[in-house]
């Protein structure tokens, strides 16, 4: 995926004390911020992510989540903002953010109760949502309404697997629940409330553009980033070798070869990069065994992969698991 990092957003993410090359740097993607442009397999976006959750401070994730402070730099903000209400601009904001972010926005509206709800996954198969995402995320959607409406509007209800810092709790408005799945809901006489930055004339000037690459981006995607995504639903379940994998693209593991190399990549390396991934992803978001982390990331044995481990990262688990607590 392409990840547009304009100089105005860099200056942005300087001015609140980030330091994107320490990220880059941290994630093992190479810097090519002149280009204000970033491609990304999915393995380094979420890599890039996890950095990002890393550094991040609760004044920094409400700096992000303010959409008055980042609607300049990505469509998908500004042109919800043109919405004529909070609905119209929350499903505007659900279609194009994935112009952005492989992100699945599902809106629910609920006639009985008079509510809508809104649900936020990945579209990385096997992946977890990191902390300062689904929390960006869902502070984004309750600043999209504050700042359409000009009112203070606050959720009926919001929750998350992550707990919420106390800073956070006082934007929220409100109490979050902590839980395995994660939700955003507000009353739906809010939602429909007209908004004050409703623009039409803009939204129609926009709207063909943000079409047309909603179009490229459902043909753009690389044949490697097709391979680590399969790679990401094949490894848990052990289906992961060459010939599967290939299989399930419906090529030959010959063309499928030869299109990796292409991309001066080999098969072995993309599952090795995606192993990781699930690795990670599990260590931190998961109550798993040692040997159950094994076997969802394609090892027989957890000393095979312990030692798989320490070869990807320099760290052994535990080591690992040490520098993240800290």
């Amino acid at each position: 995926m392409k990840l547009a990092i304009s100089k105005q957003f860099q200056t942005f993410i300087h001015e609140i004390g980030l330091s994107l090359d320490l990220i880059l740097q941290r994630a093992d993607i190479p810097n090519l911020l002149w280009k204000e442009e970033l491609s990304l397999s999915p393995t380094q976006y979420l890599k890039f992510l996890f950095e990002i959750d890393h550094e991040l401070t609760d004044e920094q994730i409400l700096a992000f989540s303010d959409i008055g402070n980042v609607k300049s730099f990505m469509p998908p903000f500004f042109v919800a903002l043109c919405a004529g209400n909070g609905l119209e601009g929350i499903r505007r904001f659900a279609k194009y953010k994935k112009l952005i972010c492989p992100l699945i926005i599902d809106v629910e509206v609920d006639e009985t109760k008079e509510e809508i709800n809104i649900y936020l996954n990945f579209d990385i198969p096997n992946s977890t949502m990191p902390r300062f995402t689904l929390h960006n995320e869902q502070l984004v959607l309750i600043s999209l309404l504050r700042t359409g409406t000009g009112t203070s509007i606050t959720p009926v209800r919001i929750k998350s697997p992550y707990p919420y810092s106390e800073k956070l709790r006082q934007y929220i408005g409100i109490a979050p629940t902590l839980d395995k799945t994660n939700a955003l809901t507000f009353h739906l006489q809010d939602v429909l409330l007209p908004f004050v930055t409703q623009n039409n004339v803009m939204w129609s000037y926009l709207e063909p553009e943000l079409k047309r690459r909603l179009n490229e981006l459902s043909t753009e995607n690389s044949f490697e980033n097709l391979v680590e995504k399969t790679l990401f639903s094949a490894i848990p379940s052990q289906t992961f070798s060459r010939e599967e994998i290939a299989t399930t693209l419906g090529v030959s593991v010959r063309t499928m070869q030869r299109k990796l190399k292409r991309k001066n990549i080999t098969f072995i390396q993309l599952v090795q990069k995606v192993q990781l991934l699930l690795a990670i992803n599990y260590i931190k978001a998961a109550d798993l065994s040692l040997a159950e982390i094994a076997s969802l990331v394609g090892y027989q044995d957890q000393a095979s992969f312990s030692r798989a481990f320490k070869h990807w990262t320099g760290d052994t688990i535990t080591q690992f698991k040490s520098k993240q607590s800290v």
